[in-house]
């Protein structure tokens, strides 16, 4: 079994349908995403857009467990030559709170901020789903 290169978890005082529908749904992303206001949902792929339109990230579901469990690619495309990678989103209700689960495995060497931008991502995505206001943590004045 390997071990996940990078994991992070929190909890975020939502429902689990509203956390799945937040992580599944490529509409949902523009309140939270920390570096991309717009992406599009094509098949089982989640594609984040740059501001000139080109793709920033496409992200491919690979596994589902509906309303528990999102396996996907990361596939860099802000960059040409970074390698895909895969994450896993796991959601566990607990009363009136969800925790939120991710391991982000196979990070390629020069990877180091995959984890702040899970980080400011994850920010964004509990606040906006805490407080319905538009949360997105892109640091540089973004």
């Amino acid at each position: 079994m390997t071990k996940p290169d990078y994991v992070m978890r929190t909890f975020i005082r939502t429902t689990q349908d509203a956390l799945w529908s937040a992580l599944t749904d490529a509409d949902a992303a523009a309140a939270y995403h920390p570096f991309t206001p717009e992406a599009d949902r094509d098949g089982d792929a989640i594609v984040y857009k740059l501001p000139d339109g080109s793709d920033m990230l496409v992200c491919r579901e690979t596994e589902l467990t509906p309303k528990t469990r999102i396996e996907s690619t990361f596939e860099p495309r802000w960059q040409p030559g970074i390698p895909v990678s895969r994450f896993v989103w796991t959601i566990d209700p607990e009363g009136e709170h969800c925790r939120l689960t991710l391991e982000h495995y196979d990070i390629p060497e020069g990877g180091e901020g995959y984890a702040d931008g899970w980080e400011r991502l994850v920010a964004g995505l509990k606040t906006w789903l805490e407080t319905g206001k538009a949360a997105r943590f892109g640091g540089e004045g973004r």
